[in-house]
């Protein structure tokens, strides 16, 4: 059984790269998550476009009254 000897210079490379590796490992399913929950929300909540209330749109695609002011939304 052969062993592979690592000089300093290499455990610190193999360390730096692996840090690396397992933060990208992380970082991009965390960032497509939260890709596909902001578009999941926008597709419920709406913003009124005059007081900013915030409020859940129905599932229809016509415009909405805020319950807030009583403007037409789209």
């Amino acid at each position: 059984m052969n062993l592979v000897e690592l000089t300093l210079n290499q455990f610190f490379m193999l360390l730096i790269f692996g840090g690396m590796l397992s933060v990208l490992c992380v970082m991009i399913p965390v960032q497509i998550a939260s890709k596909m929950r902001r578009m999941k929300r926008k597709r419920y909540l709406s913003t009124c476009r005059i007081c900013g209330y915030r409020f859940i749109r129905p599932e229809s695609k016509e415009p909405v009254v805020c319950p807030h002011c009583g403007v037409l939304n789209q």
